[in-house]
């Protein structure tokens, strides 16, 4: 009976020991920059910024639960937290997978343009937000979220700006964020013709393509406005949209912009170190 205590004694310990170890493996695992993760959601938009040693927010979730699979490759085992929800604009392919994250990671706060949509699917995600308690904010153009030293503004639309629901893609809350000094902006599905008409120099190191690649998203126009050096395309493989446009493709690179695209290369992580290091 002793021989057999001090085996359970000493397997105890080993369990004890391992849990250590990992727990010791994801500290230092840990890096210590902020990091925007593109998320491969198939033929929607979900962006994932994590602010080291801060808090984390959710641009978009795509259209449905597959956005889960993508955030657990990014956050590590610890991580059961993401701090705020931002919603583009009410279209599915954007809100989808806002259930599940709701259920999992217990946000606290929800951020929208306060454009409503009428569709069932849409109602319900507001029920839940409700029903889980989360503050619901609706923005406009120049209000501000701090992060230390970091900020996340809203650009579009402005106060003055009203949408119904036949026009939720010039809705779009367009997000551009400063992190490390380094700028990244994300136009929802913004038309490039609006968005020219709003846009006065926004240059840009990062930019989250409009609409998924669509033609109507982009022109010369606009990208010779921003400047940006990375786009980002969130895009299903073989969609029935023919996302992205050739035209657009073309275009980013003509003008010598790197180009990543989810339907290619899978998620995209960015780290805000002295310089942009891209990995996947």
């Amino acid at each position: 009976m002793e021989t057999s205590h001090k085996s359970i004694i000493i397997f105890g310990l080993l369990i004890l020991l391992a849990l250590n170890l990992v727990t010791w493996f994801f500290i230092l695992s840990e890096s210590n920059l902020t990091e925007i993760d593109f998320l491969d959601v198939g033929q929607g938009d979900a962006t994932l910024i994590n602010f080291y040693n801060s808090g984390k927010i959710m641009i978009d979730a795509g259209p449905n639960r597959s956005v889960l699979d993508a955030i657990g490759s990014n956050l590590n085992f610890f991580e059961k937290k993401i701090d705020i929800l931002i919603l583009s604009h009410a279209n599915l392919d954007h809100y989808g997978g806002f259930f599940e994250i709701i259920e999992k990671y217990h946000p606290r706060v929800f951020v929208y343009n306060g454009v409503n949509s009428t569709s069932e699917t849409f109602q319900n995600l507001l029920t839940l937000i409700k029903n889980n308690g989360l503050a619901v904010i609706s923005v406009r153009a120049g209000d501000k979220i701090k992060i230390g030293n970091d900020v996340v503004e809203i650009v579009s639309p402005s106060v003055e700006m009203n949408f119904s629901e036949k026009n939720l893609n010039n809705s779009s809350l367009v997000v551009r964020s400063v992190i490390n000094g380094f700028k990244t902006l994300f136009l929802g599905d913004a038309d490039s013709s609006f968005l020219k008409k709003i846009i006065a120099d926004w240059q840009t190191d990062i930019l989250k393509v409009s609409h998924h690649g669509s033609k109507n998203g982009t022109d010369e126009v606009l990208l010779d406005l921003v400047s940006p050096k990375i786009a980002l395309i969130g895009v299903g493989k073989d969609n029935k949209y023919n996302h992205p446009a050739d035209v657009v493709i073309n275009l980013l690179e003509d003008l010598g912009i790197e180009i990543f695209r989810t339907d290619q290369d899978g998620g995209i992580s960015i780290q805000f170190g002295k310089e942009l290091i891209i990995g996947d």
